[in-house]
């Protein structure tokens, strides 16, 4: 028989309502993720009894793109309460992620101080190790998709402005409806006369970027930037429709470097 023993984590599913997207909510228990409190508390009692795992570490991670301070207070309170059931010192508490980030002028910043002390507080009174995922909120707002105006249709009642990146570069908005803020790199005083929606050129009727009431007057051949594509931009895109990826051009002040050249299609064939 194997004397290994084997460290193991459990992910608690805490029925949390996280405030974000259906779609990237996974903490309730309408979410497939983790164990509800029940069966958390029975597999504990069954893993004392088992030679060959040793539990070192409770899992938690209640959704993306969180703005408010609630939810995670939330959680910790939920963990402090496990603790107390199960009477087990656990070496590591998961936090998971979930901080979000601002993707449009009116949202609000979650307090990293306010989510810090909460944290700080926790791990004081239970002499535990904490795994962090920031994620998102570390890299979310350094990235850009730079795009270009293929052409502008114009309709009875709005403008599709036809970008030549599409839902394959960036998936978040047809895949859970995120919106992020597109800006001219050119600045003109003159609107358009409809509203906008900017749109790729995928054979999909999802393939849209952004629905605007009013907008600048855009161009045929102008250049967009779809802003905080940093998180979950390169890493979700696809070949889909038969278009290669994007270059990917790192900044760093006034340092300019292609990291990563445009796909050739020919490759794909």
């Amino acid at each position: 028989k194997e004397k290994k023993i084997t460290n193991v984590g459990i992910r608690l599913n805490p029925n949390i309502k996280s405030g974000t997207l259906k779609k990237i909510s996974t903490g309730s228990q309408e979410d497939k993720f983790g164990l509800v409190e029940k069966n958390f508390l029975d597999l504990v009692k069954k893993i004392k009894t088992y030679k060959n795992l040793s539990l070192e570490c409770l899992s938690i991670h209640i959704g993306s793109q969180i703005l408010k301070i609630k939810p995670f207070e939330n959680s910790i309170k939920i963990i402090e309460n496990l603790i107390k059931k199960t009477k087990y010192n656990f070496k590591y508490i998961d936090l998971g992620g979930g901080i979000g980030i601002p993707y449009n002028k009116n949202s609000k910043e979650l307090s990293m101080l306010k989510y810090s002390s909460i944290i700080k507080r926790f791990k004081n009174r239970h002499n535990c190790q904490i795994i962090f995922e920031p994620g998102r909120s570390i890299v979310g707002n350094t990235g850009v998709l730079a795009t270009k105006v293929n052409f502008i249709k114009k309709t009875k009642k709005k403008d599709f402005i036809i970008l030549d990146a599409g839902m394959n570069d960036l998936m978040r908005p047809a895949l859970y409806g995120a919106r992020h803020l597109i800006v001219p790199s050119t600045k003109r005083r003159s609107l358009h006369k409809k509203s906008v929606e900017f749109v790729g050129p995928c054979c999909e009727s999802s393939d849209i970027f952004l629905n605007l009431s009013k907008y600048q007057k855009i161009n045929e051949n102008d250049l967009l930037l779809i802003m905080d594509t940093g998180a979950y931009g390169m890493s979700l895109s696809s070949n889909y429709c038969f278009r290669p990826k994007p270059a990917e051009i790192l900044v760093d002040k006034l340092k300019i470097k292609l990291i990563r050249k445009k796909e050739d299609i020919k490759k794909l064939i």
